[in-house]
């Protein structure tokens, strides 16, 4: 039977399937809801299988592949298109769920069933990869060569890793304050106790998911796309960025939550917020509004029914916020934990809003009225920065807290101030180009920086708080490069075999041009030496039935500066190339943070998983005076 007829049968079958799962029992409901993931699977195997073996009678693998292209990239295809994309994130989104809830009650099954059925019904109905050809095609167009990186492999699973956990916390937000409005005051009480432990757990895995997706797709645009930076604020690389942020608002709140009831609204809404910020993310990637270079190909349809999906999710996250129980009074505001705890959260809550109105606003004004605006880089700069600068003004301190009050003790602020003018000074001093945010951020991260190395040598934190301190400690490293990469300069312009330019403090020279072909693209290399010492070997690459050369560019990088220089538009009458050269002080410490952040969730983690061995090792020994 061939892949397009085995294919659609198995997911019409995973669709009645859902269906029947939701007037169906509890134990049965369960049932058929792993029969359904189960066979969402089956689909995604059957589609890998037909992009490995050359199926070219599948619309969707002679769009996506070629003979030519390697096996690895055949796979990546799976998520490299619409299509096939939106069957991997339906088949994660219903495996997860269904793990995530399997010991929840029928209100949480009913709403990944509900969730999962959509996904599948968009994907058969709208953007079915199991749509054949007419007359098979002998050979495909083939992934595009910006595409076919090792990133690619590994960096878009991750995300939809992080994306799709986040339908657990709000299944179980939407079972938990269903039932405590509908049970006694004992049961809300409990449940107060238990559901942001479950919510967070779930959270933290989505945490750390994205936290290394986002790295993993930064550095990966850092160091094949040739343009000098790892971060654009383009919409759809802001779709993974805004449930970050939201997630990091809950596990801040859920604190004060969990400690005595305070809160309570604000944590129930960031709870089911991130996954209802991923749908809009699906929606702007998917439907060709923001015009980026990350969105797939256009399709109106799919659009307006994820933005129609997205806007009746958020609605229907205001219903459960208002339904859920007010919480605690706050009483006084005083200087403790609690305190900043709710300001770090309102700090994240208000780039949160930036981020989601400068992301949204033009999709908003191209479906309604079909008007086109591009909101760069600027708004974005613009309206966040001032809120960073106060939280990394902050972060230092944060964990010199405790639930009475703040210990700001005079070594610390004296230590602190040191540190930050020592750091305003020297790079005011050695910046390459003057740039006033740039020097604020980065002196006031290294100052957040020095207090957060002292406490990781110096005290001895309780086991809870150590995955905090990575966090926070990342948090800084990532804020300090970032200040410290807007110091730097670039260059552009021609240059032929023998021509030099001066590009900051580097002299650098191209010496020769060389042409070249693999078994899958041609290639011009120039070869640049960079101060007379070490040499680079930029490439601008033509691949077969691609219209548009692909730049290659090389990267120098150091715990100190990065230097990147890419070639483009190889003119063979004058020997020479279009050349880009950027010099980026400090980027090495935004990955080493990033790392720092994703360790700081991996701990986290595991001493959840720890604490939990521990639990039931104690629950299970008998009481004291008893026997066994």
């Amino acid at each position: 039977m061939e892949a397009a007829t085995v294919g659609t049968i198995v997911l019409w079958g995973a669709i009645a399937v859902l269906f029947i799962s939701l007037i169906s029992p509890r134990r049965v409901s369960s049932r058929l809801m792993w029969f359904a993931a189960a066979l969402t699977w089956l689909a995604v195997l059957v589609l890998l299988v037909a992009l490995l073996s050359h199926d070219f009678s599948l619309e969707y693998v002679a769009r996506t592949t070629s003979r030519a292209t390697p096996w690895p990239y055949r796979i990546s295809a799976l998520w490299g298109g619409m299509e096939g994309s939106l069957l991997f994130y339906a088949a994660l989104v219903i495996g997860i769920g269904v793990h995530g809830v399997r010991r929840h009650g029928r209100i949480e099954q009913g709403v990944v069933a509900v969730v999962g059925l959509g996904f599948l019904l968009l994907t058969v109905l709208g953007a079915n990869p199991f749509s054949r050809l007419e007359i098979p095609a002998i050979d495909g167009e083939g992934l595009l060569a910006i595409l076919q990186h090792p990133a690619m492999i590994y960096h878009p699973p991750i995300l939809y890793l992080g994306l799709t956990t986040l339908i657990v916390p709000f299944a179980l937000t939407v079972g938990w304050v269903w039932g405590s409005r509908s049970q006694s005051t004992k049961y809300e009480v409990r449940s107060t106790i238990g559901w942001p432990k479950a919510t967070r757990r779930w959270l933290t895995w989505a945490w750390t998911w994205l936290a290394i997706g986002m790295l993993a797709g930064a550095n990966w645009a850092y160091i094949e796309l040739g343009w000098g930076g790892y971060w654009a604020w383009d919409p759809v690389e802001n779709t993974a960025l805004m449930p970050w942020l939201a997630a990091t608002v809950f596990l801040h709140a859920s604190r004060v939550y969990q400690r005595d009831g305070r809160l309570g609204r604000w944590t129930v809404f960031f709870a089911m917020f991130p996954f209802a910020v991923s749908v809009l993310g699906v929606y702007l990637t998917r439907s060709g509004v923001t015009g980026s270079i990350h969105a797939f190909a256009e399709d109106p349809v799919i659009g307006k029914v994820l933005l129609t999906a997205s806007v009746v999710i958020t609605l229907f996250v205001g219903v459960m916020v208002l339904k859920s129980p007010r919480g605690g009074d706050w009483g006084s505001v005083g200087s403790g934990r609690d305190s900043w705890l709710a300001a770090s959260s309102a700090l994240v809550s208000v780039v949160l809003v930036f981020i989601l109105v400068g992301s949204a606003y033009p999709a908003f004004l191209a479906v309604f009225w079909d008007i086109t605006v591009v909101v760069g880089p600027r708004f974005f700069v613009t309206t966040v920065l001032p809120v960073v600068l106060v939280m990394v003004l902050l972060i230092g301190f944060a964990l010199n807290t405790t639930w009475i009050e703040a210990r700001l003790r005079r070594p610390d602020l004296f230590l602190y101030s040191t540190v930050v003018t020592v750091a305003a000074v020297s790079a005011s001093l050695l910046a390459i180009e003057m740039a006033v945010p740039g020097v604020v951020l980065l002196s006031l991260a290294a100052g957040a920086t020095a207090l957060l190395v002292r406490d990781l040598l110096g005290r001895r934190l309780h086991r809870r708080y150590r995955p905090a301190l990575l966090a926070h400690f990342g948090l800084a490293l990532i804020l300090f490069g970032a200040g410290g990469s807007a110091l730097g300069t670039e260059f552009s312009g021609p240059m032929t075999v023998g021509d030099r330019v001066k590009v900051g403090p580097y002299d650098i020279q191209l010496v020769r041009v060389n042409l070249g072909e693999s078994d899958r693209y041609v290639y011009a290399e120039g070869v640049f030496v960079l101060d007379g010492r070490v040499e680079m070997r930029p490439q601008v690459r033509g691949y077969e039935r691609q219209r548009l050369p692909v730049a290659e560019p090389d990267l120098r990088s150091t715990p100190v500066v990065d230097v990147i220089i890419a070639v483009t538009r190889f003119d063979p009458d004058i020997d020479g190339f279009e050349v880009s050269v950027f010099v980026r002080p400090m980027v090495w410490w935004v990955w080493v943070g990033a790392v720092v952040v994703s360790l700081g969730g991996v701990l986290a983690l595991r001493d959840g998983v720890s604490a939990k061995r521990r639990r039931a090792a104690t629950e299970a020994l008998p009481a004291a005076g008893t026997t066994t």
